[in-house]
């Protein structure tokens, strides 16, 4: 090969980049629709908080700051006070289940409860003015998380450990909240006979429902009843036992985990308020009742205290 011919010869020159380039050259692409996707949420956000009231902004708070499953919403938000009643045997022949004049309704539709006395009824409507003057209808979050607590203890009742206790146990959505009645049954009571203290019995179901109020953080009132059987030990009476057993049930409550500034009230209603008027003896009317209550209830609730208390002009 001549020296002419090797001049006359192209150079290539061959650069080994295209890796570099191929990895690099379309990340700034991610990156930037990364920014506008997070622009897109923020002004969005912007929106949604220049457009809602200051209820709707803690009920979206609530939403994203949830603890438990008790804190979330449950289905789709149509379940609205619902009735459940847990108990065996055949509905025709439970005295829990009939519609009788002065009785109570077991039906799934809900409804309230006419065994409640004139207490409880002018706190049902002092928490329904109290809704009406915030504005409306209830929080729709603290509505379902009701549904949620009452769909967990019924759960948790019907299983395998506890398919026995769900007999002593009674769920309802009332004005105030979920209620859940906890009675005696034939051979299988709740106290002693003229004791407070719980039979063990009482003291897992407790235990259960305790370890469900602790997961949220409305008011429990508990309220203690006796049957109409005369009971007498000097000056201790009915009323006297029933406060006492309303308490006992709190200590349990509280040694579930529910705590202790959470208690709202204790009630001793001794025999004034049956579960089955028309029986008046039977031995489901000796019952502790467990109020899980609304917050507007609890404000309700107060401001009819301050107002009692006022001096009047």
């Amino acid at each position: 090969m001549s020296a002419d011919d090797h001049l006359r010869r192209p150079i290539i020159v061959k650069r080994h980049h295209g890796e570099h380039e191929e990895e690099h050259g379309g990340q700034w692409k991610i990156a930037y629709a990364d920014f506008v996707t997070a622009m897109m949420a923020f002004f969005l956000v912007m929106w949604l908080l220049s457009s809602t009231t200051e209820s709707q902004r803690e009920g979206i708070a609530q939403f994203f700051t949830a603890s438990s499953i008790l804190d979330l919403p449950a289905g789709n938000g149509a379940l609205d006070g619902g009735r459940s009643v847990l108990t065996a045997g055949d509905s025709r022949q439970d005295g829990l289940t009939r519609v009788e004049d002065g009785g109570l309704r077991r039906d799934s539709e809900g409804g309230e409860s006419a065994g409640e006395g004139a207490a409880a009824q002018a706190m049902a409507q002092a928490a329904r003015e109290g809704a009406s003057a915030a504005g409306g209808a209830r929080d729709p979050i603290e509505r379902q998380r009701f549904e949620a607590m009452k769909a967990e203890i019924e759960r948790l009742m019907a299983g395998e450990a506890l398919r026995d206790l769900a007999q002593n146990i009674q769920l309802e959505m009332t004005p105030e909240g979920l209620r859940l009645q906890i009675f005696d049954r034939d051979g299988a009571a709740m106290f002693q006979p003229g004791g407070a203290e719980p039979t063990p019995r009482l003291a897992r179901i407790l235990e259960v429902v305790g370890g469900v109020l602790a997961t949220v953080p409305n008011a429990v009132v508990l309220a203690g009843h006796t049957d109409a059987d005369r009971f007498q030990r000097g000056a201790y009476g009915n009323w006297e036992l029933s406060t006492d057993r309303a308490n006992s049930a709190r200590r349990a409550l509280e040694r579930a985990g529910v705590p202790a500034p959470r208690i709202f009230r204790i009630e001793g209603k001794a025999a004034m308020e049956p579960l089955l008027p028309g029986a008046p003896a039977d031995p489901r009317n000796r019952r502790i009742a467990v109020t899980v209550l609304r917050a507007d209830a609890v404000e309700a609730a107060r401001a009819a205290a301050r107002h009692s208390t006022e001096p009047r002009r």
